[in-house]
């Protein structure tokens, strides 16, 4: 009989567990079932919502990095070559990777959010442009777009994060 074994993940409730460098799975935590795991498809740009971070969803591990002024960015760690870094398109309320976290890209910074309760928090995109916000992952259809808020009905912009 071939052992049992389980795999450990631990949820950051708070920006103080953030640690510049962890890599981690971002978790959309709405009320929708579906997908739910953050795919940064580094092969097409595109960004979406899978159903775990195995292969072939490589793009569902990402790293966070450093953006300055308490801001962060995350890197996907897809297989893939292409762009890697996620980037909130305020001015269309899409969401897509960047190739960097420099200008022009200002949507590739984001500001972590407790939400009410410590259980979650939202992702908020630091873009120059006025607009949706709030990195919202429609479980229903596993699209990932921006929410002017986080009140309902966008409940996917509630996120948990799984260090890895």
């Amino acid at each position: 009989m071939a052992p049992n074994h389980t795999a450990a993940n631990f949820v950051l409730y708070d920006t103080a567990g953030f640690a510049v460098g962890d890599t981690a799975c971002v978790i959309c935590l709405g009320s929708v079932p579906g997908s739910r795991y953050l795919d940064g498809r580094t092969g097409n740009g595109t960004v979406g919502l899978a159903p775990n971070s195995d292969v072939p969803f490589t793009g569902a591990m990402w790293k966070m990095l450093d953006a300055g002024a308490g801001a962060f960015s995350l890197q996907s760690l897809g297989s893939v070559d292409g762009p890697r870094f996620l980037d909130g398109r305020t001015r269309d309320g899409s969401v897509g990777l960047a190739p960097n976290n420099n200008q022009p890209f200002t949507g590739a910074r984001w500001e972590v959010i407790k939400l009410q309760g410590g259980v979650s928090f939202s992702l908020r995109c630091l873009g120059d442009v006025d607009g949706p916000r709030f990195l919202d992952g429609r479980t229903g259809n596993g699209t990932v777009g921006l929410a002017p808020n986080t009140d309902p009905p966008f409940s996917g912009t509630h996120w948990g994060i799984f260090r890895r």
